[in-house]
């Protein structure tokens, strides 16, 4: 399997190490890097669970890497646990800010496998060994100073950095963020289609006709056929005429016989 151009040192200290004869040489151990040229130059293994003896090996002896077994050629350099503790080293370093306030730590490194030059490092705010923890990009130029178990980067806060990848917290609220966000979009849209309806719902056929029916023939001055404004003239008479006898004065019954008071007006 041929090499990838990027490769996690994470990766590469899991892999378990075999030659070319078939002989295992253990499980990755620890990694040989420069911090001031942020440049990986190989790893140790450790080929047996107890005993100081470690396997240094370089990076360009790295051959085929696939699933978990790195396959390398040549020999190792063989050296102790004692010497390996003295060689400088920013993984598993505190991060700190300009401030001084503490970040996380390095957990990772993403680097190239042509060159061994850290193309960004991976910053943990918790316990790396924690799974589903969250991972931040810090790019070297970005590590102001470096000291034995530390680094100061020029950042302010830990979310001033680009995610690399959201821990199972972070899904969480993303997701939650995200299902509010298509909620409050079904609502409003919803709202705007019920508002639409409403406006170009059709009107009943009837409805408004009969009071603008009658709106027009108070204006006209038009009533219906075979009736009169006050219920009781023929159709040759004015409507004025009409009022001549009010209902509520209507002449008494004497006064129909034809006994007339000629002190009280007829009209009383």
């Amino acid at each position: 399997m041929a090499l990838p151009q990027e490769l996690l040192v994470s990766t590469l200290l899991q892999a378990r190490i075999q030659d070319d004869q078939g002989g295992d040489h253990g499980v990755g151990h620890q990694v040989w890097m420069h911090p001031p040229a942020h440049r990986v130059l190989g790893w140790a293994s450790r080929p047996t669970s107890f005993g100081p003896t470690r396997f240094v090996w370089r990076l360009n002896q790295l051959r085929h890497l696939q699933g978990d077994v790195a396959m390398v050629s040549g020999t190792p350099a063989r050296t102790q646990q004692s010497t390996l503790d003295l060689l400088p080293t920013i993984m598993g370093a505190h991060l700190y800010s300009q401030d001084g306030l503490a970040l996380g730590c390095v957990a990772d490194a993403v680097l190239m496998l042509q060159t061994g030059a850290v193309a960004h490092y991976l910053v943990a705010r918790s316990d790396p060994r924690l799974p589903g923890t969250s991972r931040w990009q810090l790019q070297p130029n970005n590590v102001l100073d470096q000291q034995p178990g530390q680094v100061v980067a020029a950042v302010g806060a830990l979310d001033d950095l680009p995610l690399a990848r959201a821990g199972l917290r972070a899904q969480a609220l993303q997701t939650g963020q995200r299902w509010r966000e298509r909620l409050q979009e079904t609502t409003v849209q919803a709202g705007c289609q019920l508002e639409d309806w409403l406006h170009n719902a059709p009107l009943p056929e009837n409805h408004g006709n009969q009071g603008s029916l009658r709106r027009r023939q108070r204006r006209q001055g038009d009533v219906p056929h075979g009736e009169s404004p006050g219920g009781d003239q023929g159709p040759g008479q004015e409507v004025w005429d009409a009022w001549e006898h009010p209902p509520h004065r209507r002449p008494s019954s004497h006064q129909d016989n034809g006994a007339h008071d000629p002190h009280q007006e007829p009209w009383l």
